[in-house]
């Protein structure tokens, strides 16, 4: 037993030796393997490094924040070009806006003028256009002394005027005007002449609602031919003597009466006495009259106060060719001259007005003219009178709508009945001299004594002429501007 068992360990420890060998072998080769692994990974590594360094040598990549702000910058540039864009499509509708809106104010606030005065009429300047009534050579005067007195500037209550389209003038200025309240004029020592006359509105100021137009008519220039234009194809409402036939000038009311296609108002405005009436009843205030027509220029102006104003306008001619109608017109038409008086003896002083127009016009009615008056008469033409002229109508009664505020009606039928009118009138004319006649010829008798008589009125004309050019601007036609412009830059 003893020997077996010495046996037994001797192959125990032999076995112990051999599986150690076994595990340090198999330790060895694991580690080996492990190394040759290891090696190979790194050798794997180095060649990937190789070619990635071979192909990508000498680029750099963005960061992450950078890459960030390039399409942060992108984004921001996309969005101002869109709202650029859409900035320029509202000015583009804006701008469409506001020129739409030019031209229907235009075409409602001339109502069509423009469609029937944008070409000149085709007017016969050879005739002779004159007046049935003529006033101021021998009408109805009242003493120097004597003064007209101005209207109450109370209101006349609604049952006082009969007929009255004006109504309450509750709230004077709360109109599509939107035009502040009017003041006081006020002149200086030199211009003092003008202070009578500070209710009438200067030919600048802009028209009021409350405004009232005054026809201040110079005998024998066309007046009657403007009443017609105002009466039968307007349709306005007019104060003359028409207004007080048949008794009305007994009427303590005002009213508003039809006469052979035209309405009148029942207040005579072409005499001192009928002036003095229609202020005691309140023709301005009471709006009734769309035009007074007048040859007292300086006594038309007790009619108007400082809610109430006259704008005034007037028709001119040359005075030669007024005198010389004039005297036909008394010959033939009137009666109330001579057959047997000459033109000569006329002009000499035998019933020939001395510059009516001058003398009317700075109420000077008697005495000797001088050169204070004449310029006195130039300042109250250029300031307070809108020019029109016989030898150009058509022009004229463009300008004379527009300064008033005139419209034709709304109704496309009624409106071309009066364009229609208008143009006859401008054509024909009204009341003219039934005979035709010669104008004396320079070099003779009469023609001298004739311009004698009307030298103040000849200077006043030629600066009424420059005045028409003037207010071209303000009043006159297109066409007219047009041809204005062309002739300065010619005369440059």
């Amino acid at each position: 037993d003893k020997i077996n068992d010495n046996g037994n360990n001797r192959r125990r420890r032999w076995f112990s030796k051999v599986k150690v060998n076994n595990l340090s072998s198999n330790a060895s080769a694991g580690s080996n393997a492990s190394s040759v692994s290891s090696t190979a990974k790194m050798r794997t590594a180095n060649n990937n490094s190789n070619n990635t360094s071979k192909y990508t040598s000498g680029v750099k990549y963005r960061s992450a924040t950078s890459t960030q702000r390039a399409l942060d910058e992108l984004k921001r540039k996309r969005m101002e070009a869109q709202e650029k864009k859409r900035a320029l499509t509202i000015l583009c509708l804006l701008a469409v806006v506001a020129f739409a809106v030019h031209f229907t104010n235009k075409s409602s606030h001339g109502d069509g003028i423009d469609a029937i005065y944008g070409k000149a009429f085709r007017g016969s300047k050879d005739k002779q256009y004159g007046d049935v009534k003529d006033l101021g050579y021998g009408g109805e005067r009242v003493p120097s002394s004597q003064e007209l007195v101005p209207a109450s500037k109370e209101k006349p209550s609604d049952g006082q005027v009969a007929g009255n389209n004006g109504g309450e003038d509750a709230d004077f200025y709360s109109t599509d005007y939107e035009l502040p309240p009017p003041v006081e004029k006020e002149y200086d020592e030199e211009h003092n002449f003008l202070e009578p006359l500070r209710h009438f509105a200067d030919v600048k100021d802009p028209h009021r609602p409350t405004d009232t137009a005054l026809f201040f008519h110079v005998p024998r220039a066309g007046g009657s031919t403007i009443k017609d234009m105002i009466g039968k194809c307007l349709k306005l409402v007019q104060s003359s003597e028409v207004g007080v036939r048949d008794g009305h000038d007994k009427d303590s009311t005002l009213e508003v009466l039809d006469v052979k296609e035209s309405k009148y108002v029942n207040v005579d405005t072409t005499t001192v006495p009928g002036i003095q009436r229609a202020v005691d009843m309140g023709l301005a205030a009471a709006g009734v009259a769309d035009v007074v027509v007048s040859s007292y220029y300086h006594e038309s102006a007790a009619l108007f106060d400082l809610n109430h104003q006259g704008r005034a306008f007037m028709m001119m001619r040359n005075p030669i060719d007024r005198a010389v109608s004039m005297y036909w017109h008394r010959v033939k038409e009137i009666g109330d001259l001579d057959a047997e008086v000459s033109i000569e003896d006329y002009a000499q002083g035998n019933g020939i007005e001395n510059n009516w127009m001058t003398r009317f016009m700075t109420n000077r009615m008697t005495g000797e003219l001088t050169k204070d008056d004449m310029e006195q008469a130039k300042q109250i033409l250029k300031e307070k009178f809108l020019i029109g002229l016989l030898d150009d109508l058509d022009e004229t009664v463009y300008r004379v709508m527009k300064y008033n505020e005139w419209k034709f009606s709304t109704d496309e039928t009624e409106k071309m009945k009066q364009e229609d009118c208008i143009q006859d009138l401008i054509t024909v004319g009204s009341a003219i001299n039934p005979e035709p006649y010669e104008i004396p010829t320079r070099g003779t008798q009469a023609y001298a004594l004739i311009t004698w008589q009307t030298q103040f009125d000849s200077k006043l004309f030629e600066y009424a002429k420059q005045l028409f050019d003037e207010q071209t601007k303000q009043w006159g036609t297109k066409e007219r501007k047009k041809l204005l412009k062309k002739q300065k830059k010619k005369g440059n």
